[in-house]
């Protein structure tokens, strides 16, 4: 059976009643993961809702009804510490039945009304239903880490947790949305809520919608910006700052539930979530994935050993990854590219061994890593709006897709990955550039690229991501940008909490946080190793990284074949989309060694997406 993942499912509108179950039900199965995995369903006429949830931690069945029976909710994710106001609504006479986090949201939306949410810490999106109005109510947290796609077909609203769960309804015919192509090619990402599915949308982060008598509306109840007024604090005030946030965001995450891992790069973000989890040492899993010997598997595991963690190290087999990328595609419904998959690599050994998985997603961005000094200033709008897009158009430049895509597909998208990012960028109030650069990166690239990752883990584990807690962002976007810049604050506050694990080399850098002499060696052996190379002893390589996978050569040797059957079949190449002299002339390239990794990634990525959603072959094995 393929993978799923937990999460919600609905419809609402005239559905034939004889029907009505049986599409409500293969919609949720297009979610599920596994036979052990738990379906709850609500159906009266004109209604749908569903809720999949993982079988190893489902609790109490869903939809659940207040005291009345006037209102009821099904609902995905978690909420975090709230204890104090659940004892507030009960002495205001509400009456819980459950410990479920759905039950307090749906109380507290009797109380508080639709921005109720504003009130919440925690990944979540519930559907609130109220039969007396025939009004649906759809509301998801912040930054929209539990997805919800939604669609309008004959005048029926459909949602899903999934993009593929809404193709369960006969009448939505799946087709290419040629602009979300455009921009996947662009970026290895869309952008906003858009998808590669034609009608099919992404609700927004701190969203709202509502849909009652056919008529769908949707607001945020809530907005990302910086704040651009800054405190005159001093920078220990900060440093301390930063430390009760980090710590305080990891413990409201740990809800004692069961095991716990963490996924472990050799990176700074995920060794922040570790060294805050107090009691890790001899409870903790620790899960790393790569190539053997590459420096993410080597300072992971120092660091690993140093914080005494039960550390897991997973081989990135290049044999496996076809395989892998099948799976990712219908997991991420075509929205994450292949070679962005590696992390399915770590989940079969995390789920054997946990049911919780951190990780350190946001921290880089949140925490200014990014930000560079060309950045600190206010540069002109064409100026910052063209270096930003040459930095995120990662894989296929605007003349490069003019002669990848056929003729008649071009026409109709020329432009159009520049016009969104342009409008993305300036959806933005800051005025300066830093904040301008950031505020895109956390609420484009994360949201629509670095998350699809979470959405892959969530198939068969909880996935807690501390950096998204409500106050710790709140605290970082009050940080002036030049104590942001490179990430210095962030540095500082590591090197006063955690000094031991400050002395273990950083992947991104090769280099200690802290100064000490294991950082004076590693700078002599660089630079010794330069002068050797230089003076011509060309057998002593300069000083390089070595990366957990290597698509660049893996596309050139083992997974050739693979590469070559997928791109330069007839089936690929007469879809009438590209040219296909322009495809083969990249593979040929790649193979001849020119670097298109990236831009073949997109492209079996689409390829394999066509294939499982469109020809109709993800339905093989289900």
């Amino acid at each position: 059976m393929r993978s799923g993942m937990p999460g919600l499912v609905g419809f609402v509108g005239e559905v034939p009643p004889a029907e009505a179950e049986q599409r409500l039900r293969e919609m949720a199965r297009r979610l599920m993961a596994r036979e052990t995995d738990r379906i709850d369903l609500y159906l009266e006429r004109g209604i749908g809702l569903g809720r999949v949830a993982l079988g190893t931690v489902a609790r109490e069945p869903q939809p659940i009804w207040n005291e009345d029976r006037s209102l009821c909710v099904v609902m995905e994710g978690e909420v975090y510490d709230y204890a104090d106001e659940k004892r507030r609504l009960v002495e205001k006479g509400h009456r819980f039945r459950t410990e479920s986090d759905a039950e307090y949201l749906l109380h507290l939306y009797e109380e508080y009304g639709e921005d109720f949410a504003l009130r919440l810490n925690g990944p979540f999106v519930a559907a609130i239903w109220s039969p007396g109005e025939r009004r649906l109510l759809v509301v998801n947290d912040r930054w929209g880490l539990q997805p919800l796609f939604y669609a309008q077909v004959d005048g029926r609203l459909l949602i899903a947790s999934g993009a593929r769960a809404i193709l369960a309804d006969p009448a939505y015919a799946p087709r290419v949305d040629l602009n979300g192509l455009a921009e996947f090619l662009t970026f290895e990402h869309v952008l906003e809520d858009r998808t590669l599915f034609e009608g099919i949308r992404l609700l927004p982060p701190a969203s709202v919608l509502a849909f009652g008598e056919g008529r769908l509306a949707i607001r945020p109840y809530w907005e990302f910006q910086f704040v651009e007024e800054y405190e005159d604090r001093s920078e220990g005030w900060y440093v301390e700052g930063l430390i009760h946030h980090l710590r305080q965001a990891v413990r409201r995450c740990r809800r004692g539930d069961g095991p716990e891992g963490v996924l472990l790069s050799g990176g700074m973000d995920s060794r922040a979530v570790l060294a805050a989890m107090d009691g890790a040492r001899g409870n903790v899993h620790t899960f790393t994935f790569g190539t053997p010997g590459c420096d993410d598997v080597r300072l992971a595991r120092e660091v690993a050993a140093r914080v005494g963690t039960h550390h897991h190290f997973v081989p990135l087999r290049p044999e496996d990854l076809p395989r892998m990328v099948e799976e990712g595609v219908w997991l991420s419904d075509g929205l994450k590219s292949a070679v962005h998959m590696h992390v399915l690599a770590a989940l079969p050994e995390a789920a054997r061994w946990v049911r919780v998985v951190y990780t350190g997603s946001l921290g880089d961005s949140i925490m200014g890593q990014h930000l560079c000094r060309m950045l600190m200033d206010i540069h002109p709008e064409d100026v910052l709006l063209r270096m930003l897009f040459r930095h995120y158009a990662t894989a296929f430049s605007e003349e490069e897709a003019a002669r990848l895509l056929a003729p008649a597909v071009y026409r109709q998208v020329r432009g159009v990955p520049f016009e969104t990012f342009r409008c993305a960028l300036q959806a933005s109030h800051a005025t300066l550039s830093a904040n301008r650069r950031e505020q895109y990166s956390i609420r484009q690239n994360e949201r629509r690229w670095i998350l699809e990752g979470q959405r892959l883990l969530r198939s068969q584990l909880v996935v807690r991501t501390p950096f998204y807690d409500v106050d710790l962002v709140d605290f970082m976007v009050r940080v002036p940008p030049g104590l942001r810049l490179e990430g210095y604050l962030y540095r500082q506050a590591f090197a006063v909490a955690f000094p031991d694990l400050a002395k273990v080399p950083l992947e991104k850098t090769g280099e200690p946080l802290v100064p000490c002499m294991r950082g004076v060696l590693i700078r002599l052996r660089q630079q010794l190793r330069w002068w050797l190379h230089t003076t011509g002893l060309r057998f002593i390589s300069p000083p390089r990284r070595c990366h957990y996978a290597d698509y660049n050569g893996w596309m050139r040797t083992v997974l050739r074949p693979w590469v070559e059957e997928v791109l330069l079949s007839d089936r690929s190449l007469d879809r009438g989309l590209f040219n296909p002299e322009a495809v083969r002339d990249l593979v040929e390239e790649h193979m001849s060694g020119v670097d298109h990794a990236r831009k073949l990634g997109v492209l079996l990525t689409f390829e394999l997406w066509c294939r499982q959603f469109l020809d109709g072959d993800g339905e093989v094995g289900r």
